[in-house]
């Protein structure tokens, strides 16, 4: 793989809050053997498919799979980074980057005159 290249996972493509739904598409032009191992799960989203659009974040429109079905397309395509490892890694950022934050805070006190 070349750095023009990205790995073959999912990602997160729309949140719909009006129904607590993600949605996910895939990274990679899929040829036709993976998709035929996929197709049940994915459907061609449009605007139309959701309901008050005021509640729903992200790309609208395109072939997406709902968040119940992202492990067994994942398995089925063979995804090694998972939507699981990536939250996980994410997660281990988040609470590093926290964790130095709080450290460098803990370095000043604050004193009060009266």
């Amino acid at each position: 793989m070349n750095n023009n290249e990205q790995e073959l996972k999912l990602r997160l493509s729309t949140l719909d809050c009006n129904t607590s739904t993600k949605y996910y598409q895939v990274t990679q032009t899929l040829n036709e053997q993976q998709k035929s191992k996929i197709k049940s799960y994915f459907k061609y989203y449009t605007p139309d498919n959701f309901e008050n659009l005021e509640n729903v974040a992200g790309n609208t429109t395109g072939w997406m799979c709902k968040s119940d079905d992202v492990e067994e397309v994942e398995k089925l395509l063979g995804i090694t980074e998972t939507i699981q490892k990536q939250k996980a890694n994410l997660d281990r950022i988040q609470r590093k980057t926290t964790d130095s934050v709080l450290n460098s805070l803990n370095k000043y006190t604050l004193s009060f005159s009266k």
